[in-house]
């Protein structure tokens, strides 16, 4: 981007060129000053936000340095047990999950206002606290309390600063955060020793699927050394014969068919074996091989389709999952739809399943993305609906033919009234909108026995099948004998 400096040097050039110009030379150069005065404007801009983001939160400090931030917490811990040395303390860092995918698909503008109203709940409530802001998503908190079992009650109200959802422009906002605790002991001098633990506890919280408070312990000394060597070794799995897709179906209840089989990748690792899929996505997600990975899988699978097709046995459509970071790269749609061709399938045999925040962040790009893949044939799906963002004005906007139900909610809809209201109206909203509607996660006859009085379309789950192999899913379509078998909710799949 040009500086401010530079966008006022162009302005003023165009002045003096104009003179002398013709009336059609002046047109462009007025044209040019215009956009160059918007491009000074969008600088300004920046820069007020920028000058506004360096500022502090309110009711906390920021500090980025280390070195800073221990002489600041010393002196924290000095001041209050100099006033109390009975003091129990223990120390939390918060990092808000997926944060980065609130201001790409929400804007800056919102995300900073969400930043100051967690601030606001975290300082609010808690006397002898110290909070200090450590990174653009990222707290810190020092709490005291008399005694141990105060202190972990504090904790816990901490994490319940995230069960209420924030309103911002009159929009609701649920957003969690991972957590890493450690007890600190003035006396021992272990300042600097309690924020490494604390950093490897949120490592651990993180790892384990984020929304996620974990204490530190010793054993998680290896694994914060291993999730490096991790790293090396998945971008080395991507890029040899390491990855597999597993596919698990989906039935149309109406027709007890198998209509799609949604894949699901799985890293088959030279010595470990097998390892799931909630193992590595966090880790490719966190470091970007998110988006060779997400690439493969559409590439495997669409190679797959065309040999099933070629073999004359299997002609499901296939769902691929596409990540956020997928969604907003600029030539997604030419990306997805050259690999499509490639392969020598038809467009339509393949399903995209796109989470809520993936696409509520610039609608009108969003729309000519979404349309741009409808009208060459590819469906859409809304995966894990309802758990997004609560406006539903997109659904009558965007070009998309599926809502899949979270399964967090179908889950308990045998025992938990509010779930099934909220499985039965998402349900309705479907077959008023002449939507697909899919339950995932479906795992017991009981919750089968609703979906089918609430006249939901399509099941996914355990129920019906897990995730397969492709050999494993030839030998179940050749002999058509699925049957609904109940699975422990403790082997569900990530999707």
């Amino acid at each position: 981007m040009l500086s401010m400096d530079s966008v006022r040097f162009i302005i003023s050039s165009i002045v003096l060129f104009q003179v002398g110009m013709s009336d059609r030379m002046k047109s462009v150069g007025a044209l040019l000053k215009t956009a160059a005065a918007k491009s000074l404007e969008a600088l300004r801009g920046k820069k007020k936000a920028d000058a506004h983001r360096s500022q502090p939160l309110p009711g906390t400090d920021r500090i980025y340095s280390r070195n800073e931030l221990h002489d600041y917490l010393t002196s924290a811990m000095l001041q209050l047990h100099k006033e109390n040395p009975t003091l129990h303390s223990t120390l939390l860092l918060l990092d808000l999950d997926r944060f980065r995918n609130i201001n790409l698909f929400m804007g800056y503008s919102f995300g900073d206002q969400l930043l100051g109203l967690v601030a606001g709940r975290l300082t609010r409530g808690f006397t002898d606290r110290v909070v200090v802001q450590t990174g653009d998503d990222e707290f810190l908190m020092l709490l005291f309390a008399a005694n141990p079992l105060e202190l972990a009650e504090r904790v816990d109200q901490v994490k319940n600063v995230f069960a209420e959802p924030f309103a911002i422009a009159g929009q609701e906002c649920f957003v969690n955060a991972s957590i890493g605790v450690c007890d600190v002991f003035l006396q021992h001098d272990n300042i600097g020793q309690a924020l490494r633990q604390a950093d490897l506890a949120l490592l651990s919280a993180k790892h384990m699927g984020k929304n996620k408070t974990i204490r530190y312990d010793a054993s998680q000394e290896g694994p914060s050394f291993n999730r490096i060597h991790m790293e090396t070794e998945l971008r080395k799995a991507i890029f040899s014969d390491q990855l597999i897709l597993y596919y698990q179906p989906r039935l149309e209840l109406s027709s007890g068919n198998i209509i799609c089989l949604e894949a699901l990748v799985r890293w088959k690792h030279p010595i470990h074996g097998i390892i799931p899929p909630n193992d590595f996505i966090p880790l490719a997600e966190e470091s970007g091989l998110i988006l060779p990975l997400g690439e493969w899988v559409l590439r495997r699978a669409c190679r797959q389709k065309k040999e099933w097709l070629d073999a004359g046995i299997i002609d499901y459509q296939i769902a691929v999952n596409i990540s956020p970071s997928q969604f907003q790269q600029h030539d997604f749609a030419d990306q997805i739809i050259n690999i499509i061709e490639e392969a020598g399938v038809a467009p339509d045999c393949i399903e995209l399943e796109i989470t809520e925040s993936s696409i509520m962040h610039n609608m009108e790009n969003t729309i000519a993305i979404l349309d741009k893949l409808c009208k060459k044939g590819v469906s859409i799906s809304i995966d894990d609906f309802g758990i997004g963002y609560s406006s539903l004005n997109y659904l009558k906007h965007f070009p998309i033919h599926c809502l899949k139900i979270d399964r967090s909610f179908v889950k308990n809809i045998h025992s938990d009234q509010s779930d099934l209201a909220i499985t039965h109206a998402i349900i309705n909203l479907g077959h008023s909108l002449n939507l697909q509607v899919v339950a995932e996660g479906v795992e017991m006859q009981s919750q089968l026995e609703i979906l089918k009085e609430t006249k939901c379309h399509t099941i996914q789950g355990y129920l019906l099948s897990p995730p397969v192999s492709a050999p494993e899913l030839e030998l179940l379509v050749s002999s058509m004998r699925l049957t609904l078998h109940e699975e422990p909710s403790a082997q569900a799949d990530i999707s």
